[in-house]
């Protein structure tokens, strides 16, 4: 097609960021009284100018086009088809260096292809501010140039520039007349995309009431600078169009200004089409951020890591920051650092589908649900625009609580604020919503409202359901119905689990029937039929199964097999009869007899080898000399609990000149992230010359790391390397468990640690004594507060809240 030259004012507007605002500006005041042809969205490629061209006719007032110059020789490209008799070039940053030539230099000879292809004596708008807008070549321009700023003189130049309510008010002189004006957004950089449309439109004839006019019927276009209110008195900044230095910098002054007397959260994605310039630009962007008040930053991509660098060179809290390689993570965090009164940017390059994570917050935090009590209706109420929000075509929701769905007709009420959501309480004939706090998220006009845990315990528990109260202690931050039961009570049939609930204002429980949970914590040994069953109606959610007594000998055999674990393990043995001991003894002084599959130090016994005999000890601390391998094997024969097996383990002598049995318990847990932690370390201390240090034949527990400066003159940072070296293998070793087709979430390990100063493994444990330890004493209490509410949080994570 033929080169369209209009008679018309045809716009051409480019730079390194506010092309897309500073359009849409302009066109709200142009609107006014004109009729005006323009792009829309991001179509700013060569092939949209084409469009337009071509869709140009004679009852249009003006074109106004976004040119898109991110690659060498748009320029040229898009005036060929339309050639702009005014051009506006908002500035020359960073943005799609990789493409322009990895310089400053060569993005301003690129962007100066729109002054060249322009009329040449056309109008030019340039930012009088900022400093790399000179390199623009304008020498073959013949035509006028205007200039705007804040900072500088310039020919319309912003003054008294202040945040109100929904936007910022400044003063422009216009005619000798210093006229006020307001746009309903927020950032500095939005008052230069502003001057540019004043200045234009006021060049153009328009006056300042129609200017005033347009600036105020103005709306932002989607993902530039959204402001977003949530039901939990937070903001929320969508910024996620793009990203480069300048436009990040941009945005952070934004919360800075919107986030006083606020906790402000930081979520940033990697800023790509930086070419040579990635690392530097986002180091730049750390060490800018590191300037800023913020609580805490969440940094999410690839190259986004360097943001971290730029972050730590500046010597900002190290805590206050994390980085992220999935987007699951990242979200996981970033729901947990959310409170009341917040202030959250999200921001990051296109290609980063930050949008997701705003998703994410607005549909965890933009709505309230009332549950209308005693209620029977099948209907949910909303206003339309809470429906616009989820979807404008539903005419129906799915309400999901735990794995019961139903399906509620929307009522529209528009009494109702924006984002309140009532739904009914009764369900089914059986199932009524608890009067809970709960938490919820959308998908599409799917309502999930939970979490709903199912918690499996023993029949004493349920019939003194008060011993579990300490689980409860975290419960502000889990919310939710979290009931206990045993497998009995399922009802196959109604798909219903009868048992108790925690009620948090009674601190109490109460009966209900309640319908199939969406994660559940196992703490009996349960049988495979019923497991297979819970599982094939709520999916892989259930952990700590199978549950009881590890098998000793398989878990040795299994990890003795990982070349990262088996220099923890101490030699063992599969008892066989006799000669096995003897042949132990051979290579240690020591040895202990165990059952396999048993706990608590029961069945255990002790063999020592002495100058001409064997020392033969029990648990209760009862001896006996044997002098011939006859006599052991008689006596083996009488003491070793009958069909059980047994393994024979070398004695792992510990440095303890008091010569108490010193074993150590390491604590991990799945959290709210789904990843195994330390949740602690406890040591017992055995009472002098027994062989174990069970709860019967001890002196007293103590804290791990205050048990390795006591006993083994450890510093408190060598102790804490220690327990963390321990942690990370024990770790691996449920790795490997899990790899096996173990579920868990909540274990501990038994260990003991050599006068070398090594810590070694003797076994772990699924059902280890937890609730019980509450009545006992202050030493076994210790640990508790640290490992009884943390399986809730990883229920909690499988349930998807």
């Amino acid at each position: 097609m033929n080169q369209l030259k209009p008679d018309i004012p045809a716009i051409g507007i480019t730079g390194s960021s506010g092309k897309t605002t500073t359009r849409e500006i302009l066109s709200s005041i142009l609107e006014q009284k004109w009729k005006v042809l323009k792009n829309t969205g991001n179509k700013n490629l060569p092939t949209n100018t084409q469009q337009i061209a071509e869709s140009y006719d004679s009852s249009i007032d003006a074109i106004i086009l976004e040119l898109g110059m991110g690659k060498p020789g748009a320029g040229k490209i898009h005036c060929s088809y339309l050639q702009p008799n005014i051009s506006i070039i908002t500035n020359i940053g960073t943005a799609h260096f990789g493409n322009l030539g990895n310089s400053i230099e060569s993005t301003a000879k690129n962007k100066s292809a729109l002054i060249k292809y322009m009329k040449r004596d056309g109008l030019l708008l340039l930012n009088e501010d900022d400093d790399n807008s000179k390199l623009l070549d304008t020498s073959t321009f013949k035509g006028k140039i205007i200039t705007i700023g804040i900072n500088k003189k310039s020919d319309y130049r912003a003054r008294d520039i202040n945040y109100v309510q929904r936007g910022m008010k400044f003063k422009v002189l216009l005619d000798n007349v210093e006229e006020h004006f307001f746009i309903p957004t927020f950032g500095e950089h939005m008052i230069y995309n502003t001057l540019f449309a004043v200045a234009l439109s006021h060049h153009l004839g328009f006056t300042a009431s129609e200017i005033r006019a347009g600036l105020e019927n103005f709306q932002m276009p989607i993902k530039r600078l959204n402001i977003i209110e949530l039901q939990n008195q937070s903001i929320l900044i969508d910024d996620t169009v793009n990203a480069n230095p300048q436009s990040v910098k941009a945005a952070l002054d934004v919360q800075e200004k919107l986030g006083k007397g606020r906790k402000q959260i930081v979520v940033l994605g990697s800023m790509l089409e930086l070419g040579d310039y990635s690392d530097e630009g986002h180091i730049e962007v750390g060490s800018y951020l590191a300037t800023k008040q913020v609580d805490a930053i969440f940094t999410y991509g690839q190259a986004a890591n360097f943001i971290n660098k730029g972050l730590l060179d500046a010597a900002y809290p190290a805590e206050k920051v994390k980085h992220f390689k999935n987007r699951d993570g990242l979200h996981r965090e970033l729901k947990k650092s959310i409170e009341a009164n917040s202030v959250i940017l999200v921001k990051g390059s296109s290609a980063m589908n930050m949008n997701k994570t705003v998703s994410y917050i607005k549909d965890r935090f933009f709505y309230s649900i009332e549950i209308k009590a005693g209620s029977n209706e099948k209907n949910i109420y909303l206003n339309s625009r809470t429906l616009e929000s989820i979807d404008p075509q539903a005419d129906e929701i799915t309400l999901h609580f735990g794995q019961l769905t139903k399906r509620l007709k929307i009522k529209i009420d528009n009494d109702l604020k924006t984002g309140e959501i009532i739904i009914p309480q009764n369900l089914t004939k059986l199932i009524s919503i608890p009067l809970l706090p709960y938490e919820y998220y959308f998908i599409n006009n799917h309502l999930y409202l939970g979490p709903v845990i199912g918690m499996i315990v023993y029949t004493r528990y349920m019939n003194d359901p008060n011993q579990q109260l300490l689980r409860f202690a975290d419960y502000e931050n889990i919310k939710g119905l979290i009931f206990l039961f045993f497998p009995k009570t399922i009802d196959k049939w109604n798909k219903t689990i009868s048992g108790c609930y925690y009620d948090p204002e009674k601190k109490s429980f109460v009966n209900g029937v309640f319908p199939f949970p969406n994660a559940i914590f196992n703490r009996i040994p349960l049988r495979k039929s019923r497991y297979d069953y819970l599982k094939k109606e709520i999916g892989d959610k259930i952990f700590n199964y199978p549950y009881g007594n590890t098998d000793k000998f398989e878990f040795w055999k299994l990890m003795y097999k990982q070349p990262a674990i088996k220099n923890y393990l101490p030699k063992t043995k599969k008892f066989d009869n006799v000669n096995g001991v003897l042949k132990a003894l051979e290579y240690s002084d020591s040895v202990y007899l165990k059952p396999v599959s048993m706990a608590g130090g029961n069945g255990i016994f002790h063999v020592k080898k002495m100058d001409d005999h064997y020392k033969w000890s029990d648990i209760d601390g009862n001896t006996v000399e044997i002098k011939t391998k006859k006599l052991l094997s008689e006596t083996l024969q009488k003491q070793l609990i009958p069909n059980k097996e047994y393994i024979v383990q070398e004695e792992i002598l510990t440095f303890n000149k008091d010569q108490n049995k010193l074993d150590f318990r390491i604590y991990l847990q799945k959290d709210y992230s789904k990843n195994w932690r330390l949740s602690g370390l406890e040591t017992k201390v055995g009472k002098k010359d027994s062989i174990i240090a069970n709860s019967q034949n001890r002196e007293r527990i103590i804290p791990g790391e205050q048990a390795l400066q006591e006993f083994y003159g450890l510093t408190e940072k060598k102790a804490k390397a220690k327990i963390e070296e321990i942690a990370n293998v024990c770790i691996l070793a449920l790795k490997v468990m899990e790899a096996k087709g173990y579920k868990l979430g909540d274990v501990c390990f038994d260990l003991v640690m050599d006068k070398n100063k090594k810590f070694w493994i003797l076994e772990v444990q699924i059902n280890y004594a937890a609730e019980i330890k509450a009545f006992r004493d202050g030493g076994e209490r210790r640990i508790l507060p640290f490992i009884l509410p943390t399986p809730f949080e990883y229920a909690k994570a499988l349930s998807d809240f």
